[in-house]
C-alpha cells in the first residue's frame, strides 16, 4: 500500500466516531450517596431502548445491605436523543413511590441522570462502576 494511502487511512480510522465507546450508557451505575448510602442500578438494552434495573443497595462503607427494591425496573424506554443523550423515558423515584419523565446525558464515567415534572428536573449525577 502506497504510503499516502496509509496515511489516509489511518487518518479515516482515527476521525471516525467511536459510539460504542464514547456514547455508551449500558453497564453498571452507582447513584449519588445519601446518608444511607447508594444503590447500583444496570443500564441495558430493551429493545430500542435502555432500561434500568436495581441491582443492590451498599452502605456507606460500600457493603452490600438488602433491599426491598433490588431486581425492580428503575428507568424504561429512554431512546437516543442525540450523542450521548436519551429521552422520552420513565423513572421511578423507589424512596417515594412516583413515576417521573426522564431523560439521562452521558459525560464520561458520569450519567446524568433527571426526573422531571411541568418542566422541572431533578439531576442526580451517577458515576459507572464497570
Amino acid at each position: 500500500m502506497p504510503r499516502f494511502s496509509r496515511s489516509l487511512a489511518l487518518a479515516l480510522l482515527i476521525g471516525a466516531p467511536l459510539p460504542a465507546l464514547a456514547q455508551d450508557a449500558t453497564g453498571l451505575w452507582r447513584s449519588e450517596v445519601t446518608e444511607e448510602g447508594y444503590i447500583e442500578v444496570k443500564i441495558a438494552p430493551c429493545g430500542a431502548a435502555l432500561c434500568g434495573t436495581i441491582l443492590r443497595a451498599r452502605d456507606l462503607a460500600g457493603a452490600e445491605q438488602p433491599y426491598p427494591h433490588s431486581g425492580k425496573q428503575m428507568i424504561w424506554d429512554m431512546v437516543a436523543d442525540g450523542p450521548g443523550k436519551w429521552s422520552g423515558g420513565q423513572i421511578w423515584d423507589p424512596r417515594h413511590d412516583r413515576t417521573f419523565a426522564s431523560k439521562m446525558a452521558l459525560s464520561g464515567n458520569r450519567l446524568i441522570v433527571a426526573g422531571c415534572v411541568f418542566g422541572i428536573c431533578q439531576r442526580q449525577n451517577w458515576q459507572r462502576v464497570n
